[in-house]
């Protein structure tokens, strides 16, 4: 396949502080920007953030809404991680609006940060989402928001010994969003916006509210992530009258739990597969151990000793596979356009040997040799992911007292099968006209026609940005003198 967007990397990586059995939450540190070169998956990337308090979920999710938006209309979104925070500690302090499941509650008094994309995916549906600088104008260029751990610090100062210390006063609604505009350190601007839309005690829905033009506040439905697919198909509804983490709807992507026998596991690596090989950005729920990472971002096999560790989300960017009948492996990092090589990737004798993440970790060595263009992605080898790693809780002083088995892998977020045959732009059509300058185009967008398609591949061969960014004149005047394809 073809070549991803244009992304950005970052800084070193902290200490993860999570469970996998509980929701996810991570920590890292400091950005840095770059771009990247051919993978054998075209998943087009929106720039990585980093996150520096334990909401590696939401980051997670966010990368995957920018990506599927990307991948459509060749437009990068720059979305608020805070924004979805905001509203997640607001479920937290005074519940959910009338009528509406909980979502999440204090966690021994204090903010808890982590959670699941099903948490994020609902966030979204009932307060939409927002443009980086139309929250935090200061965080607009940002790649990792100082924010968000003053307004962590500030709320937990209040539930101990300020105005939000008294449970009774928490169901006052225009106080909790008082507390929550202060901690954040919104401007006039953006607490009045919030007003506007949903009141100042929250009493309005998303769905009711008029949004004033140019605010940065976006609604799911306003989202195009397929041909007629948008945002809120993408994120469905919830699947039950008790939980939110399941979504229910034609088009709505669910978390699925990793298998633990191999063949099992071999199914549900191949339906990540094929949404990668249609260029979907495919989440994974893992488990960390730093003691298992190298110096070239590899997690390559379980650490003789636990170390740091705790659960993380991150967006598949590619994998390797080899014993691919017929092609032995096909290398992470390496442009497959074969459609005969994609399908024996998917055969059940092929085995994965890593999957190469976009994280928000840091911007060390690229992993295993990789292009300096992949400074700061990690790949996970399935020798570690598919181990049984040791989870350490302490007791009694000590920082692993009490030991536990778990898996490397926790979960995919994958795509039904609708998502995946209706979200084609041009693909079965091959409506793109090569000859105009337009939207970078995928390398499988004229597959029906060959002679297009022929001419799609080598002109990304030849310049990746006509595939990676802008399909623009320059690319438009290679068809005209490389391909054999009458231009007007």
């Amino acid at each position: 396949m073809s070549n991803p967007a244009s992304r950005a990397r970052f800084a070193p990586l902290a200490l993860l502080t999570a469970l996998a059995a509980a929701p996810v939450a991570c920590v890292a540190e400091a950005p840095e920007a770059a771009t990247s070169t051919d993978d054998l998956t075209d998943v087009k990337q929106s720039s990585v953030k980093n996150q520096s308090i334990g909401n590696c979920w939401v980051y997670a999710t966010m990368g995957w809404a920018e990506s599927l938006h990307l991948t459509q209309t060749a437009e990068e979104l720059n979305l608020s991680e805070s924004w979805i925070s905001y509203w997640h500690w607001y479920e937290e302090l005074a519940g959910p609006p009338p009528g509406l499941l909980k979502l999440a509650d204090l966690d021994k008094g204090q903010l808890s940060t982590g959670g699941w994309f099903g948490l994020a995916a609902e966030i979204m549906r009932r307060y939409g989402v927002i443009k980086e600088g139309s929250f935090i104008p200061e965080e607009a260029e940002a790649a990792r928001s100082s924010r968000q751990s003053s307004a962590q610090n500030a709320i937990n100062a209040s539930l101990k010994t300020g105005a939000l210390a008294d449970a009774a006063k928490r169901r006052d609604r225009a106080l909790v969003r008082k507390e929550l505009d202060k901690a954040w350190g919104l401007s006039a601007g953006t607490s009045a916006l919030l007003d506007d839309v949903y009141g100042a005690d929250v009493s309005r829905s998303l769905q009711a509210a008029k949004i004033p033009k140019d605010s940065g506040l976006l609604t799911p439905a306003s989202i195009q992530v397929g041909t007629k697919i948008t945002l809120a198909d993408a994120i469905g509804e919830p699947a039950s009258s008790y939980s939110v983490l399941q979504r229910k709807g034609k088009y709505a992507w669910n978390e699925v739990s990793y298998p633990t026998t191999p063949s099992a596991r071999r199914s549900v690596q191949i339906k990540a597969q094929k949404a990668m090989h249609s260029g979907m950005p495919v989440i994974l729920s893992w488990f960390v151990d730093f003691n298992a990472m190298d110096s070239q971002n590899r997690f390559m096999a379980p650490p003789s000793a636990p170390g740091h560790q705790g659960g993380h989300m991150t967006v598949l960017e590619d994998y390797q596979v080899g014993g691919v009948p017929g092609f032995g492996t096909l290398e992470a990092g390496k442009l497959v356009t074969d459609p005969k090589a994609l399908a024996a990737a998917l055969s059940p004798e092929a085995k994965i040997e890593f999957f190469r993440i976009k994280n928000s970790w840091g911007s060390g060595l690229a992993p295993n040799n990789a292009a300096a263009e992949f400074r700061g992605y990690y790949d996970l080898y399935m020798a570690y992911l598919d181990a049984s790693l040791v989870k350490c809780t302490e007791s009694n002083g000590d920082k692993c007292g009490i030991k536990a088995n778990v898996p490397g892998i926790t979960s995919f977020v994958l795509p039904p099968d609708a998502f995946v045959s209706d979200s084609k732009m041009v693909e079965g059509k091959c409506d793109a006209d090569l000859c105009i300058a337009g939207p970078a185009l995928s390398a499988t967008v004229c597959a029906a026609n060959p002679d297009k398609q022929a001419c799609v591949d080598l002109i990304c061969e030849q310049d990746a940005y006509c595939c990676t960014k802008e399909w623009d004149a320059k690319c438009a005047d290679q068809v005209k003198t490389g391909c054999d394809l009458p231009c007007k």
